[in-house]
């Protein structure tokens, strides 16, 4: 009998970072930090220091993490395909998603930010 391959179902997490709007966003602020990062020598070595101390950080908690993973596997999977299924209908609700950043800032081309968040109770200091 011949057995079928069946792709499994992506990760949310790898789906909404392939997102235009998500991946682009974060191209061009990985290009503003790697900018700023090379203007001014002093933050340079701030950020990398922090750089170290995050990849530090991420390795202690996956190597500790990893065995509670493992055992969960089984309900991952089953909250990832919840979570795919409500990735669809927002990206159904919300098309500019699949836009990179640079043309879906034109759906919004009356936006203030400040207002905006002023509005949802967060507060931007100049």
């Amino acid at each position: 009998m011949a057995s079928i391959a069946v792709d499994p179902q992506p990760s949310v997490v790898t789906r909404v970072v392939n997102l235009p709007l998500v991946s682009s966003t974060y191209d061009l602020m990985s290009s503003a930090y790697l900018t700023t990062k090379d203007q001014y020598p002093y933050l340079k070595s701030v950020c990398e220091m922090a750089e170290n101390g995050v990849k530090i950080i991420t390795s202690v908690a996956m190597t500790s993490a990893l065995p509670i993973i493992q055992k969960l596997e089984p309900q991952i999977a089953v909250a990832n395909i919840y979570a795919c299924k409500g990735l669809d209908r927002i990206e159904e609700r919300l098309p500019f998603l699949n836009q990179p950043s640079t043309q879906a800032n034109t759906c919004f081309p009356n936006l203030d930010l400040d207002v905006c968040l002023k509005n949802n109770g967060h507060f931007l200091t100049s």
